[in-house]
């Protein structure tokens, strides 16, 4: 995960246009279920879709995610949400969602079929009746190049962080990130490895299946590796 750079990642993924996602998403939300008010972000980070979701388009927000960090600085960030410490798989909040999200391909952290069958079953438990599951998928297993680099450098106030990324010959998907840090009391040198898996369409609508939810896929939806809906009936 981002533990070990969770205040640099904001700055890291400043390109990312949260705001323009978040108004598809809420725009999305509202035709496939017009009355939702409540939302569960799966996966949240440090809650950059809730901030506008909350603020933007007035949802009453929650966030679940793994990393204690992220979270802190979630919770700083939207204030008027409820955030809990948990994993995709086996989280349990005892509450049901009118919309339950988990977005920018965090399924991927699910790893193995096993393991992402468990976390929709999970997420779709949280689901009210009529209320729908939108994941964002990883990778295709096509779009998947060992030895592909990605470099990256931002600059803000505060520090200058250059990020090298390279994807590892695995069954299902390892990236490996490392980061050149600078800041007034010098420079450091952070590596990062992500355990991750890519899945197929089949494997996906599957999954929904399995958690009783009647699934579409819609392409290209938020940042183009479309969206999976499932309506829980």
């Amino acid at each position: 995960m981002f533990t070990k750079t969770a205040k640099h990642y904001d700055a890291v993924y400043s390109g990312k246009d949260y705001a323009d996602e978040s108004k598809q998403l809420a725009s999305l939300i509202r035709k496939w279920v017009p009355e939702a008010k409540t939302l569960l972000d799966v996966a949240c980070g440090t809650g950059r879709h809730l901030e506008h979701l909350a603020q933007n388009s007035g949802f009453d927000c929650t966030g679940v995610d793994l990393d204690h960090e992220m979270l802190a600085i979630a919770r700083e960030r939207v204030p008027a949400a409820i955030f809990y410490a948990g994993d995709m798989c086996d989280f349990a909040l005892d509450v049901e969602y009118d919309v339950v999200a988990c977005l920018f391909s965090s399924i991927g952290y699910a790893r193995t079929v096993e393991r992402m069958n468990r976390a929709v079953a999970n997420m779709a438990s949280h689901v009210l009746s009529g209320g729908i599951l939108v994941v964002e998928p990883w990778i295709t297993p096509e779009s998947w190049i060992v030895g592909k680099i990605h470099s990256s450098t931002v600059e803000t106030d505060e520090f200058v962080v250059t990020r090298m990324m390279v994807a590892e010959p695995v069954e299902r998907g390892r990236v490996v990130f490392e980061y050149m840090i600078g800041g007034s009391n010098g420079i450091s040198r952070v590596s990062e490895t992500h355990e991750m898996g890519w899945f197929t369409h089949l494997e996906y609508v599957s999954a929904f299946k399995k958690a009783g939810l009647t699934t579409e896929h819609i392409q290209p939806g938020l940042t183009g590796r479309g969206l999976y809906i499932g309506r829980k009936s």
